[in-house]
C-alpha cells in the first residue's frame, strides 16, 4: 500500500468523531495490525497536535529540502517522522523535538547526534545531518527499510516491541546484531544506557536487527550532562546519583544510581557503561523471549518497576518461551549471566556476548559449555558426516579384526587339508610299490602258482576297485584344495579392502586428535580468564576489607569522643553543684 493512499485513508478516518475511530482503522487496515497501531498514534498525535496544523517547521531551508510525511513514533520530548530529501531523492527519518529554544534541548540534540553519528556500524542506524536553527531542533537520520518485490514499494522496518520472532534461533540472531551494533558503539567510546526492544529497528525481509536512539548515550564527544526531563537526582550513602533509562530494561545498579558525571575516558566508569550496556542486551532477549520485560510492575506488592529493579531481586527465571517453547540449557546460561545482578559477573564485552549467541547458532560450545559430553554432541550435530566417518571407522576396524580371525581359522583349517592329501599321497605311492613287487614276486613264481591263478585273479580285481575309490578320494581333495585357494584369495582381497579402510579409519582420527586438541586449548584460555576474574575479585575483597577496617576506626574515634564527652558532662554537674554549695553556703545580708 502506498503512502498516498494511507495518508487519504487517514484523512477520511479522521473527519469522523473521535470515538469511531479505533472500528474506522480496524475497518480500514484489517491485515495489518501495526499499521492500525500507527493509525491511531498519528491520529491522536495530529487531534492533540501544538497549535501547529500540519508537521512542525524545521526552519525554511530545511523545510525546502525535507518533506515531512508520516509521523512514526512520539514522545515526551520528540517526534519521529519519515520524511523525503528532495536534493538526494530518498527517504530519510528525522527526529524532531518539541522546544525550539530551550538550552538544554539543544544540549540533547548535540549530544544525541554526536553519540550516534560517531558510530559506524551496520548493525546502528546511522545519522546523517543535524540542526538547531531557527525551527524545531532535529536529527536526520537513515530509515530502516527495504524493497519489497511483492508489492513494488518500500516497506518501513518495525521495533524489535512490535515483531514476533519465528523461533528461538532468530531471537539469538536478533540479540547478536545487537551485541555487535553495541560493540561497535563502545570501541568509539559511545555508551547506550538504554537498550530496550523499542530502540531496535528490524528490516522487514532481511530481519536484521538495528540499534537505534542514543537519546541517554554517553560518550567522549558528550559526556554525561544531566537533563531533567529523562533524569532522576538523588542523593545516595556516597553522594548524589542519577537515574536514567526506561525502569523496566535497567539493570540493577542503573536502577540504585549511577554517578552524574560518568567519564568514558575514565577506566572504572567505561566498566560500568559497559556493564550497563550488557544488561541491556540480555533485558532485550529477556522480553523477545518471554513477551514481558524483566521488571514488571506489581500492583499487589504496590511496587514499581524502578523499585523492583533496585531491590535485589532476580528477574523470573526463563524456562519456556511466550508461545510454550522450552528454551535450550545453553542459551539460558548465556542470558543468565549477561544479566548477572553483579556487573563484575557478566560478560567482559558486549563482542562476548555476540560470539556466544553465533557459538549458539552455530552448534558450537560457548564459554559456558564445559561438559565434554555436550561438547562431543555439538561437535557431531556440527559434522555429521565427520562422526559418521568416525563411527565407520570403528565398525570397519571391528570388521577387520573379526576378518582376520576367520583368515587365520581358514588358514589352519587349508594346512590340515594339505597335510591330509600329502599323506594320501605317500600312502598311492607306498601301494604303487607294493603292487609293483606283488607283479614280479608274481611272475617268478607264475608257474609254481598257476593252480592258485583264480585267486590271484580275484586280487587284482579287488586290487583295481580299491585304486577307483582311491583315485575317486584324490580327486575329491584336489578339488577341495582348490576351492580352499579360491576362498583364500578372496579373503586376502577383503583383508586389503579392510586394510585401505583402516587408513581412512586413522586419517579420521587424527581429525579427531586435532579438534580435540583445540577444544583443550579453548578450556585452557578458559580457565586463564577464570583465573584472572578470581584476582578481580579477591582484589575487590581487599579493598572491602579495608574499608570495613576504616569504618571500625571511625566507630572506635565516635565512641572515645562519646566518652570523653560524658565525661565533661559529669565534671560540669560537679561543678554546678559545687556553686550550689557555695551559694547556699555563703551568709545572707
Amino acid at each position: 500500500m502506498t503512502e498516498g493512499r494511507v495518508r487519504k485513508k487517514l484523512a477520511r478516518i479522521a473527519s469522523h468523531p473521535m470515538q469511531a475511530w479505533s472500528q474506522r482503522v480496524a475497518e480500514e487496515f484489517p491485515d495489518d495490525a501495526a499499521l492500525r497501531m500507527q493509525a491511531l498514534l498519528w491520529l491522536h498525535a495530529e487531534q492533540q497536535g501544538d497549535d501547529e496544523t500540519g508537521p512542525p517547521s524545521l526552519g525554511r531551508a530545511a523545510d525546502e529540502r525535507y518533506e515531512l510525511a508520516v509521523r512514526l513514533d512520539t514522545g515526551a520530548t520528540s517526534s519521529v517522522w519519515q520524511a523525503y530529501d528532495r536534493r538526494l531523492g530518498r527517504n530519510v527519518a528525522i527526529k524532531v523535538f518539541h522546544e525550539r529554544d530551550e538550552s538544554e534541548a539543544l544540549d540533547q540534540v548535540l549530544a544525541e547526534a554526536r553519540a550516534a553519528s560517531d558510530v559506524i556500524s551496520d548493525h546502528v542506524v546511522r545519522v546523517l545531518d543535524v540542526q538547531v536553527g531557527d525551527g524545531h531542533p532535529y536529527i536526520v537520520m537513515e530509515l530502516v527499510s527495504e524493497y519489497d518485490p511483492e508489492h513494488g514499494e518500500i516497506v518501513r522496518g518495525k521495533t524489535a516491541a512490535d515483531t514476533v520472532p519465528t523461533d528461538i534461533d532468530e531471537v539469538a540472531r536478533w540479540v547478536m546484531h545487537v551485541a555487535r551494533g553495541v560493540h561497535d558503539a563502545h570501541l568509539r567510546n559511545v555508551f547506550h544506557r538504554d537498550l530496550k526492544p523499542k530502540n531496535v529497528l528490524l528490516t522487514p525481509n532481511s530481519r536484521r536487527a538495528r540499534v537505534a536512539d542514543f537519546g541517554l548515550a554517553v560518550s567522549a564527544a558528550s559526556p554525561d550532562a544531566v537533563h531533567p526531563a529523562i533524569t532522576l537526582l538523588r542523593r545516595g550513602p556516597l553522594g548524589p546519583v542519577s537515574v536514567r533509562g526506561t525502569p523496566e530494561y535497567m539493570a540493577p545498579e542503573q536502577a540504585r544510581g549511577l554517578s552524574p558525571g560518568l567519564d568514558a575516558h575514565n577506566a572504572q566508569d567505561r566498566a560500568v557503561l559497559v556493564a550497563v550496556d550488557i544488561w541491556g542486551i540480555g533485558a532485550i532477549a529477556y522480553e523477545l523471549l518471554s513477551g514481558h520485560p524483566p521488571w514488571v510492575v506489581r500492583p499487589a506488592d504496590d511496587l514499581s518497576a524502578w523499585e523492583i529493579a533496585a531491590s535485589a531481586e532476580h528477574p523470573p527465571r526463563l524456562v519456556r518461551t511466550r508461545t510454550g517453547q522450552s528454551i535450550p540449557h545453553r542459551l539460558r546460561r548465556v542470558l543468565e549471566k549477561a544479566m548477572a545482578p553483579e556487573p563484575a559477573r557478566r560478560y567482559l564485552t558486549a563482542a562476548a556476548v555476540a560470539n556466544e549467541l553465533e557459538a549458539f547458532l552455530d552448534r558450537r560450545p560457548t564459554t559456558q559449555d564445559r561438559s565434554r559430553l555436550l561438547r562431543l554432541a555439538l561437535w557431531c550435530r556440527r559434522s555429521p558426516q565427520l562422526a559418521l566417518t568416525a563411527l565407520v571407522a570403528v565398525a570397519l576396524t571391528a570388521l577387520a579384526v573379526g576378518t582376520h580371525a576367520t583368515v587365520t581359522r581358514l588358514r589352519s583349517e587349508r594346512d590340515g587339508l594339505t597335510a591330509a592329501v600329502d599323506a594320501q599321497k605317500a600312502e598311492q605311492a607306498r601301494l604303487n610299490s607294493s603292487v609293483e613287487e606283488s607283479r614280479e614276486a608274481l611272475a617268478d613264481t607264475r608257474t609254481k602258482l598257476g593252480r592258485e591263478r583264480e585267486n590271484l585273479s580275484n586280487l587284482e580285481q579287488v586290487l583295481a576297485d580299491e585304486r577307483s575309490s582311491y583315485q575317486t578320494l584324490l580327486d575329491a581333495k584336489e578339488q577341495a584344495l582348490s576351492n580352499a585357494t579360491k576362498s583364500t584369495l578372496e579373503i586376502l582381497a577383503r583383508l586389503e579392502e579392510a586394510q585401505r579402510v583402516q587408513r581412512s579409519a586413522d586419517h579420521a582420527r587424527l581429525q579427531i586428535e586435532r579438534a580435540m586438541l583445540e577444544l583443550r586449548r579453548e578450556g585452557e584460555k578458559a580457565a586463564k580468564d577464570r583465573d584472572r576474574i578470581r584476582k578481580e575479585r579477591e582484589a575487590a575483597r581487599a579493598e572491602r576489607d579495608m574499608a570495613q577496617r576504616e569504618r571500625d576506626e571511625a566507630e572506635s574515634q565516635r565512641e572515645a569522643a562519646l566518652r570523653e564527652r560524658d565525661v565533661a558532662r559529669r565534671e560540669l554537674n560537679d561543678l554546678k553543684r559545687q556553686l550550689e554549695r557555695m551559694a547556699r553556703a555563703r551568709p545572707r545580708n
